[in-house]
């Protein structure tokens, strides 16, 4: 009788170790889903350069990992639009250059995929613009991945 209680007691502890675990396991991937998540940004629109969007850039405490960058409205191939790390259109200077938006076809769009990790952004940085352009208005899109900061670096791994 003593043996079968043992083996009943092992047992419930056992169930309730693995149910606590289940549950941990569960609760972080829950936080992971809340501090990782996919956005798209409104698109900008410029009538000038050089040009800072001010709603783009993350939020203190997160990150952004640029995937896509489109500029649309180049007016002519002779038009070109350079992309800087900043948050001021002070910040347009060489040191701060990242891609050159050129199109072989006026009034076509240029993309740019930096890679998963090509272009981090963390918080109080953004992206401003510079360059020529003929066109009336100049459009720029990106779709960005969203992380906590306490994130970051196992994304980059």
């Amino acid at each position: 009788m003593t043996a079968e209680l043992d083996f009943h007691a092992d047992l419930s502890a056992a169930i309730g170790g693995l149910t606590a675990e289940m549950r941990a396991e569960r609760e972080r991937k829950l936080q992971l889903a809340l501090d990782v998540s996919y956005i798209s940004a409104p698109a900008m629109q410029f009538s000038a350069l050089p040009g800072q969007p001010d709603a783009w850039g993350p939020k203190t405490g997160y990150a952004w990992a640029v995937q896509r960058v489109t500029v649309a409205g180049l007016g002519a191939t002779s038009d070109f639009a350079i992309a800087y790390r900043g948050k001021s259109t002070n910040d347009a200077q060489p040191q701060n250059a990242l891609f050159t938006f050129q199109e072989a076809v006026a009034g076509g769009t240029a993309t740019w995929h930096p890679g998963r990790t090509g272009l981090i952004l963390k918080g109080n940085e953004g992206l401003v613009f510079g360059g020529t352009f003929t066109g009336s208005k100049l459009v720029v899109s990106i779709d960005v991945i969203q992380l906590a900061i306490s994130k970051l670096a196992y994304f980059l791994l």
